[in-house]
């Protein structure tokens, strides 16, 4: 018994915290070229309010992040979590994605 209130109140606080209902904002281009991945990524950051947004191309394995300053959009460096994140959205997909920077 003294066990299972430490174990329910981690079970609560990690359902409950913030980064499990963080938004990812991702978009699928599949075999693009650089030029046309900056141009999906502009199209959905233009729509939306976010900062960044992640372009994933299953067929090449890999996943860019982008972020918009003012009207700039730009490539922007990944970490090691949001590669994580990433991959476990779209875990049942099996593939593993690996960050382009």
């Amino acid at each position: 018994m003294k066990k299972m209130a430490p174990t329910l109140l981690l079970l609560l606080s990690s359902t409950l915290s913030g980064a499990t209902y963080a938004n990812l904002n991702a978009v699928e281009c599949n075999d693009c070229s650089a030029a046309a991945a900056q141009q999906q990524a502009t199209k959905v950051l233009a729509k939306q309010e976010s900062q960044s947004v992640y372009v994933v191309d299953f067929v090449n394995n890999k996943v860019n992040k982008f972020q918009q300053d003012g009207e700039l959009v730009s490539t922007a460096a990944m970490t090691l979590s949001e590669n994580l994140q990433i991959n476990n959205h779209y875990a049942h997909r099996k593939v593993n994605l690996r960050s382009v920077d």
